[in-house]
């Protein structure tokens, strides 16, 4: 289901009007039956997925709670005969059996084809009857959001910095609550817990936060996004058609789209949980503003980055430990940020070159150079600063887009005016073998000149990027907040209907899925 489609919409209101209505076991209930029916319109057997793991998960944090109770008397609670059974594997044993479950079914239904393809790459019979076939699995939406949500919770009682939830209903809530279900932000259940534990009022306030947010989403999603997907859909569905300018503008619209059908969407998942009286942390924090990489992953998917940060880098041992270990440890965590975007080479190469721009700004801040521009650069060494990161950071996104490493590299070398790079050596060597002409390498490397694309004309582009710069440069410096003053409410009324002209009249018909619901 959606969050652009009518069926969302129908959807949302009734769930709103009904779970207001409710009294607070009822409400809890409600949003929990509303979610699986949400989930189960994408495929209905991904209900036993969410099911198993919900349960998996619920138990494994009660029998580590009570085998704690059991040994040494931390967080005491009155233990029954289930809570002795649960407890029988021990502390750590549930742990295993947790994380192990969770990952094991992660694996299979996104990893599996992408091991296969790595052993047949690997094996010396090559394509031959000895390959592996690959498997026909249907990955479920959002498994990769409520996975790692779900393992936080049975980590963080295993720490024992979170009761274990008794309710096996608000457990399972948390883990299906609908608006961050499919594609995040992955909240931490102690966040969740905290609201839901109050009762779930809504007042004049969150009504006017969160319809302001589901108004931004839609801008940045049909507006923004979607349009900017016309171009980059075109280029890279046949890269080798078109000349380094459209490489170059398909491969930052690409950037721009990513982001705004991202951050749109979690605009309306924060826009619809605040409705059912939940506040979400922000989960993009305006990258476009960024002034070096390492404060554009500070400010990008920040529930992610911030899960990979508390649960695998810090157990790594963070950067408490030598530099040599840093590093690596950055190499790995931004290894696992590629793999877990998707189960492809592309995505592997996406993540290594982040860390490896990483390694570089983290020598770069360190050396005198970077000391005097900080100090005397001012304004003009600010601007360049953030234009520089987005140009580093755009051009990476290229792994990120293509279908394929090769796609990805025929992109490379076309943006810098390469076509072929292995037909243009060839040539290259028969010239100077004296066996053609120069003319043959240079077609062969920049290819003839041609026109550049049409799919979207200058004048659509100036429009974007108008609305861009309005925008999304007014909500990073004056922030949402600042429209939610009540002297400032004629202005947000200027805005809420400058959001709605431009979805009106600029939104694409054909409005594809978000982004993020494939991973």
């Amino acid at each position: 289901m959606n969050f652009t489609s009518f069926h969302f919409v129908a959807f949302f209101f009734v769930s709103l009007v009904l779970g207001h209505l409710l009294r607070r076991r009822g409400q809890r209930l409600f949003l929990l039956l509303a979610s699986y029916y949400f989930y189960g319109v994408f495929e209905p057997w991904y209900l036993i997925l969410i099911l198993g793991s919900s349960l998996l998960d619920y138990s494994a944090a009660i029998g580590i709670e009570a085998r704690r109770s059991l040994l040494d008397g931390i967080n005491p609670v009155r233990i029954g005969f289930l809570e002795r059974l649960l407890s029988l594997p021990g502390r750590r044993g549930w742990l295993w059996v947790s994380l192990s479950m969770n990952l094991a079914l992660l694996g299979y239904f996104k990893y599996t084809n992408f091991g296969i393809e790595v052993v047949n790459d690997l094996s010396p019979y090559g394509d031959t009857l000895f390959s592996w076939p690959a498997t026909h699995i249907l990955l479920p939406i959002g498994i990769s959001f409520y996975t790692f949500q779900s393992m936080s919770y049975t980590i963080d009682v295993y720490r024992g910095d979170l009761r274990a939830r008794r309710n096996i209903v608000d457990f399972a809530l948390y883990v299906a609550f609908f608006p961050q279900l499919v594609a995040g932000p992955i909240v931490r259940a102690q966040t969740f817990f905290q609201y839901l534990d109050n009762r779930l009022t809504v007042e004049h306030h969150d009504i006017l936060v969160g319809l302001t947010r589901i108004a931004v989403g839609f801008l940045r999603k049909l507006v923004l996004a979607d349009n900017m997907g016309v171009c980059v859909n075109t280029v890279f569905s046949n890269p080798a058609a078109y000349n380094p300018i459209d490489i170059w503008i398909a491969s930052f619209g690409f950037g721009f789209q990513i982001y705004f059908d991202f951050a749109g969407y979690t605009d309306i998942a924060r826009g619809v949980a605040r409705l059912f009286g939940f506040e979400f942390d922000m989960n993009f924090n305006y990258p476009m503003v960024a002034a070096n990489i390492r404060d554009h992953w500070q400010r990008w998917h920040i529930s992610l980055t911030t899960w990979i940060r508390d649960y695998i880098f810090f157990p790594l041992g963070g950067s408490r430990i030598s530099p040599l270990r840093t590093n690596i440890n950055i190499v790995i965590i931004w290894f696992l940020t590629g793999i877990w975007h998707g189960a492809a080479y592309h995505y592997v190469a996406w993540g290594i070159s982040q860390a490896v721009m990483l390694l570089v700004h983290k020598w770069y801040s360190g050396t005198r150079a970077h000391a005097w521009l900080n100090a005397r650069g001012g304004l003009s060494y600010g601007i360049a600063a953030r234009v520089f990161t987005m140009l580093t950071l755009y051009w990476g996104f290229i792994y990120f887009r293509a279908e394929n490493m090769q796609v990805a590299h025929l992109m490379i070398f076309r943006g810098y005016g390469i076509q072929d790079i292995h037909a243009g050596l060839a040539a290259l060597w028969q010239w100077l073998a004296a066996d053609g002409s120069l003319d043959l390498a240079r077609e062969a490397l920049f290819g003839k000149p041609g026109e550049s694309f049409a799919a979207v004309t200058q004048w659509s582009y100036a429009i974007l990027l108008i609305l861009f710069f309005v925008y999304e440069y007014t909500f990073a410096y004056l922030g949402l907040e600042y429209f939610w003053k009540p002297e400032n409410r004629r202005k947000l009324i200027l805005l809420l209907c400058g959001l709605i002209w431009s979805v009106l009249v600029f939104a694409s018909p054909d409005a594809p899925g978000f982004l993020y619901f494939q991973f």
